[in-house]
């Protein structure tokens, strides 16, 4: 079985374009739950013993916002299940979704491999399905192929794989990575907003993303009124400019991006606002030699210079609804402006002028989802 660049690509793409409505969703669902909580109104917990979620009313906002707060929580988990799903699925149809998702769920959260395991996973489960669709079955067993023999057999095996030869190494090897960014804190202040910023200008969200984001937290866990929360505001800037970077690139040279990347790019820019870094990645997946070092440099240098004003942040996630929580509102602004123009300007030269192929639509996938 031949494997081209366009084929990977393709199949990239095609679980990128399941994965990012369920992150804007997650995203948008915690923007706004923590824009009512910082009103100054308690969030309810409606999770009470026996049955779970019995404790909700539909008369209290309050409850309705602190649902709203799970979909965040859970979402961005379930956007690697989709993920993993939709590369399984432009590999060998229909029988890879159950066995994608199953296993992209496990590589969120709770093993923390991130978008790395979800789309190594996705890859080796759409070819295992593909080979099982040539088996050569009894004719009393055919009907079975797609609703038992393949969802079980495929997510089986794909199991046995993931957590018994994938899951520790990636691990592994993201925690070690954590423990390397906190060991920068008894530096200078600027390399340890760098890296932090340059980590989450790295893979959009992915494995390098989340281990940046971790090490933010633990860093704030210990030391919240000191270097943690520079910590978290050295992370939220730099997980925004890349998007707002992006969305900068389209405007300052329109010529370089067809209709459909110039529509994708625009939405970048709320979705940076809101810190959803993971909007960027069709650019990632269409042009990563270009775009990676542009929202580096410019993730790098605004989460630096956040550090190095001492601008301290007591929230973890938000995009610019956090931005009135900091000890420094101007600075915090003023950081973030200059990293996403300096991520839009290096794109914006770097960015080739789009080929008249390039300029005719194109449908990578036969899905309802417009990017």
């Amino acid at each position: 079985m031949k494997l081209s660049g366009k084929d990977i690509k393709k199949h990239i793409m095609t679980g990128i374009s399941f994965m990012i409505p369920m992150v804007v969703m997650a995203g948008i669902m915690g923007a706004i739950q923590k824009a009512f909580s910082w009103s100054g109104v308690d969030l309810s917990e409606p999770l009470v013993a026996g049955l779970a979620y019995s404790g909700y009313s539909i008369g209290k906002i309050s409850d309705f916002m602190a649902m709203l707060g799970q979909m965040n929580g859970n979402g961005f988990n379930w956007a690697y299940a989709f993920l993993c799903a939709g590369v399984a699925y432009s590999i060998s149809d229909r029988p890879g979704i159950v066995p994608g998702f199953a296993i992209g769920y496990f590589a969120g959260g709770p093993t923390k491999t991130g978008f790395l395991g979800a789309l190594l996973m996705g890859f080796l489960i759409g070819y295992f399905v593909e080979w099982m669709k040539s088996w050569k079955l009894p004719k009393a067993l055919r009907g079975l192929m797609p609703v038992l023999i393949i969802p079980v057999v495929s997510t089986a095996v794909a199991t046995f794989v993931f957590f018994g030869i994938f899951m520790r190494p990636l691990s592994y090897l993201m925690l070690a990575f954590q423990g390397w960014i906190e060991g920068l804190a008894s530096g200078s202040l600027f390399i340890v907003g760098a890296v932090i910023g340059a980590c989450m200008g790295f893979d959009m969200g992915g494995p390098i993303n989340k281990t940046a984001s971790m090490a933010a937290n633990a860093l704030y866990a210990d030391m919240p009124d000191g270097i943690g929360g520079c910590a978290e505001t050295a992370k939220i800037i730099g997980g925004m400019t890349p998007a707002i970077g992006v969305g900068l690139a389209a405007i300052i040279a329109p010529k370089k991006f067809t209709r459909e990347q110039k529509d994708t790019a625009y939405t970048c820019i709320p979705m940076g606002l809101c810190f959803i870094t993971e909007g960027v990645l069709p650019f990632v997946a269409e042009d990563p030699l270009r775009i990676i070092p542009s929202s580096m440099i410019g993730s790098a240098i605004a989460s630096g210079l956040a550090m190095t004003w001492g601008v301290n942040t007591q929230a973890a996630h938000g995009g610019i609804l956090v931005m009135p929580l900091s000890n420094n509102p101007a600075m915090w602004v003023l950081a973030c402006a200059i990293g996403s123009v300096i991520t839009g300007v290096l794109y914006a030269v770097l960015k080739k002028m789009p080929s008249e192929e390039d300029n005719k639509e194109e449908e990578i996938v036969d899905l309802d989802i417009d990017l």
